[in-house]
């Protein structure tokens, strides 16, 4: 006795959902892989990234002698550098320019400037300091030691003059 069987109709079925299933698989694996990752975060400006906190500081007295000073920020840095770096993470970086038509006290605090250049967190620092009235001079001694102090301070700006 042979037993002779129908196909069932889900017997056709199979190799079309299969097929389906497979395609469905495939694009969405083909998705995912153009897509990129999740929560991708935007790109850092080429030749900023990865060079750490260092900042250049150009002084100038005011009276024709001018210093630089390279800031580096990192196991290698002096103590002196240390101090600076805690201050200006302290800060959160160099600080921003004082707002346009902020009301200042018109207290002179001296000629001197300081001319910032580097990179901070991975941002661009191109910073000038004056010491022009009450709302710069404020700004220069938040700033200070990673500026000197050239006016009633320890050293008053002789320190990285004489470097």
């Amino acid at each position: 006795m042979t037993s002779r069987t129908t196909p069932r109709p889900t017997d056709r079925l199979r190799p079309r959902l299969a097929r389906r299933l497979a395609w469905c698989a495939a694009a969405y694996t083909l998705a995912a892989v153009f897509a990129g990752p999740a929560g991708a975060v935007g790109l850092p400006r080429p030749g900023v990234a990865g060079l750490g906190d260092r900042l250049t500081v150009v002084y100038d007295d005011g009276a024709g002698r001018t210093a630089t000073r390279t800031l580096t920020c990192g196991l290698a840095a002096t103590a002196e550098e240390r101090d600076a770096c805690a201050r200006l993470d302290e800060l959160g970086g160099p600080l921003a320019p004082v707002p346009s038509g902020q009301m200042c006290s018109m207290i002179y605090g001296g000629p001197q400037t300081a001319h910032v250049t580097g990179v901070w967190g991975g941002e661009v620092v191109d910073e000038t300091y004056r010491r022009t009235d009450g709302c710069e001079v404020a700004r220069w001694n938040r700033m200070v030691p990673a500026l000197p102090s050239p006016v009633g301070g320890s050293d008053g700006g002789r320190r990285m003059l004489a470097t």
